[in-house]
């Protein structure tokens, strides 16, 4: 009898202390919305070098991520304040508080999702390949034997070694996804693995390049610290309205309509 409610009791620790401890990630969660409308700025992490979603222009961050985070700031009324962040340490940099949230074009996966807070999508970014124009490259299962490019930490490296595993075999990575798209184009390497909006705005003027077809789907999002629900669902409110007034339409019309 005495172990039993020992037992009972230790349950019900348990059970406050996770309540507990969900009530305290809920309160800093609150917070962090409250400090960035209290300060009246966002700092918001983004790598600068992932055309045309973000890109540098004579030192200054452009692309469809700056200016979607210019119309979220006005819609918030608070100012956005950039930290240019390598994209391999990026996800560390927001858990490690360095910045409010990301926008920098980060595509969803499960691995990321339970490590950091997603937003409803902004963009949607098929997975695929650009190759080499009569490399006979069109799925997956034609990249053996080929020299695959792949930028470290992106979700073309995580969908190349996890779901194309048994395909690629040979890989170079690299820092920078304009360093890969370059290599290809230099004929360096056979295939950039990446979402497909990106690879296709990158190779357009290249008659050498082609891309796949779609060989999964993807969606892009906002992303905050995990516990940071408040804020997400500020982040998400404001999405939902450019939504239905047609900015996010207007933005992939700016960015990647052909010229």
């Amino acid at each position: 009898m005495k172990t039993l409610i020992n037992r009972r009791k230790a349950i019900a620790g348990f059970v406050a202390l996770a309540a507990a401890s969900l009530t305290m990630t809920t309160v800093a969660g609150a917070e962090t919305l409250a400090s960035i409308k209290e300060k009246g700025v966002m700092t918001v992490g983004n790598s600068g070098s992932y055309p045309p979603f973000e890109f540098m222009v004579d030192g200054k961050l452009t692309g469809f991520d700056p200016d979607l985070a210019a119309e979220l700031g006005k819609r918030m009324g608070v100012k956005i304040e950039w930290q240019i962040i390598d994209f391999k340490g990026i996800i560390a940099a927001l858990n490690a508080k360095r910045v409010d949230v990301l926008i920098t074009a980060m595509t969803k996966t499960p691995d990321r999702a339970k490590r950091i807070l997603f937003s409803e999508p902004y963009y949607n970014a098929g997975m695929g390949a650009a190759v080499l124009k009569g490399s006979g490259v069109e799925k997956p299962e034609d990249l053996n034997g080929k020299v695959v490019g792949l930028q470290i930490g992106s979700s073309g490296e995580r969908f190349a070694k996890t779901e194309l595993k048994d395909y690629v075999t040979e890989m170079k990575l690299y820092d920078d996804f304009v360093l890969a798209v370059n290599d290809l184009k230099n004929r360096r390497i056979d295939a950039v693995i990446n979402p497909l909006p990106s690879l296709r705005h990158n190779t357009k003027n290249d008659p050498g390049i082609v891309t796949t077809t779609t060989w999964s789907e993807r969606s892009v999002g906002i992303n905050a610290r995990q516990g940071d629900e408040a804020l997400m669902a500020e982040i998400n409110k404001h999405l939902a309205a450019m939504k239905a007034e047609g900015f996010l339409e207007m933005l992939d019309k700016k960015w990647f309509s052909a010229p």
